[in-house]
């Protein structure tokens, strides 16, 4: 092996060959996060040999650390007791991401050959919603009385799980409701003898065990925290989300939108199945085909209005007032979405929302509409050098037509990209999906239709 090849070409070098050995022996010295990304590009028989040869904290790492539908499949691929290890070694929150991927008859077998202590983390966290704090947390946390002393402290960080990666402890009082937390660099440098409710920071960042997973991301953006305390509905302590859970959950969150904004769901990166890829897309595709009828059902009824001539010359222009009404709508809603998405009060607020992007759409609307009504009126005349008759029709007419049309196809535009979050925000159906395809067809439709409105007041 040489120094240019690449981990993934290693990896499967090292898989030629028939030697156990070997293989275990090039995995040794290799990153959990490197196996993983190799996991996507090789079947299941090397996948199952690749986990075989490594330990059970290695092999932990690996799976988790997986794309969801790659561990979707990695997962029902293993067998019983080697699940078993892996979820053993793993932190309550990520055993609870790989069992999530079973049915509940599996996971119960599972929780059934683990300690008991482990398997009713576990069990708590599973009946929570996937995409909710309670889903996400983890529920390793070094509570420490109110009462107790920095000396108590120490002795509690000792005695806990060495895995944890604790920046800050909880200080709770004799109901378990928190008080605080302290840094480990205060409980460090404080007296032994010093109470915890004198040295803790009471403005912690809390949220409900029942809060959703976008909502936690808002909160520690906000005031800028490593992490956050999670507790149940009688404000007891019960878990902690990381900056480590922060950032996938995040990551997952932009994900999410961007997928919808694109005309799909989140659905299908859980799945490796092209099939459902596919089911999954044409849920948008089919839609919007029968939406662009609509566009032509439009252009078919005006054309009734107009003579052939003129008809031609206007028709030559509806992509450019649909294309760019549809693409004005989607900045508006893609910002619009944006605010929902980062929690900044401004995108939240409708009249906030009103008086700058309408500010902005009026600023637009004028500017392209002008923009429109000159590429026309340069344009016609070539209608005339390539075969069309204007002498039938007025262009300067259909210009103007082209101009206002374009400008009132993106005021409408803007009115759409901005009602539509707010009304899916409401109804509780993600905003996201106010930028996808199906939106930007019904803009292409109504563009149409105030063409060939106007139209028929100017141009005829």
């Amino acid at each position: 092996m040489t120094d240019e090849m690449t981990f993934h070409e290693q990896l499967t070098t090292a898989l030629a060959d028939a030697d156990e050995r070997a293989l275990s022996a090039f995995l040794s010295g290799a990153r959990a996060a490197d196996i993983a990304e190799s996991f996507q590009l090789l079947g299941d028989e090397e996948r199952s040999r690749i986990l075989f040869a490594l330990d059970p904290h290695t092999a932990a790492e690996v799976v988790i650390t997986l794309d969801e539908a790659v561990r979707g499949d990695v997962v029902e691929e293993m067998d019983t007791e080697s699940l078993t290890e892996i979820v053993e070694v793993l932190p309550p929150d990520d055993a609870a991401d790989v069992l999530g991927e079973l049915t509940e008859e599996e996971a119960g077998e599972i929780l059934e050959k683990m300690p008991e202590a482990k398997s009713d983390q576990i069990e708590e966290l599973l009946e929570y919603e996937e995409n909710t704090a309670g889903g996400i947390m983890t529920p390793d946390v070094v509570a420490v009385p109110a009462t107790a002393t920095v000396a108590d402290a120490v002795q509690y960080v000792r005695e806990a799980s060495p895995t944890e990666d604790l920046h800050e402890i909880y200080i709770v009082d004799a109901d378990r409701k928190l008080v605080g937390t302290v840094p480990l660099r205060r409980l460090v440098i404080s007296a032994p003898v010093t109470k915890l409710a004198d040295v803790c920071d009471r403005d912690t960042v809390v949220v409900s065990a029942r809060a959703d997973q976008e909502t936690v991301v808002q909160e520690i953006r906000k005031y800028d925290a490593m992490a956050a305390a999670v507790v149940d509905d009688q404000g007891r302590l019960i878990g902690r989300i990381t900056h480590d859970d922060l950032l996938d959950v995040a990551e997952e969150e932009a994900e999410e939108d961007l997928l919808r904004i694109a005309g799909t769901a989140p659905e299908e990166l859980d799945t490796s199945s092209v099939l459902q890829a596919a089911r999954i897309r044409l849920t948008w595709l089919l839609p919007c085909m029968a939406g662009m009828l609509l566009s032509a059902s439009v252009l078919g009824l005006a054309k009734l209005q107009f003579d052939v001539v003129l008809f031609g010359a206007l028709v030559l222009f509806v992509p450019m007032i649909g294309a760019i009404g549809g693409n004005s709508g989607i900045q508006t809603t893609t910002v619009i979405v944006r605010g929902f998405a980062t929690g900044e009060l401004g995108a939240t607020q409708i009249m906030l929302v009103l008086l700058r992007e309408g500010r902005i759409a009026l600023t637009m609307a004028p500017v392209c509409g002008v923009a429109a009504w000159i590429l026309a009126s340069i344009s016609l005349p070539l209608l005339s050098a390539s075969g069309g008759n204007p002498s039938v029709y007025h262009p300067p007419r259909v210009a103007m037509a082209v101009g206002i049309a374009m400008g009132a196809a993106i005021l409408v535009a803007a009115s759409l990209g901005i009602a539509l979050p707010f009304t899916f925000r409401r109804l509780g159906v993600d905003p996201a999906i106010s930028s996808g395809p199906i939106v930007t067809t019904m803009n292409d439709v109504i563009s149409v239709g105030i063409y060939m409105t106007v139209a028929m007041v100017i141009a005829r």
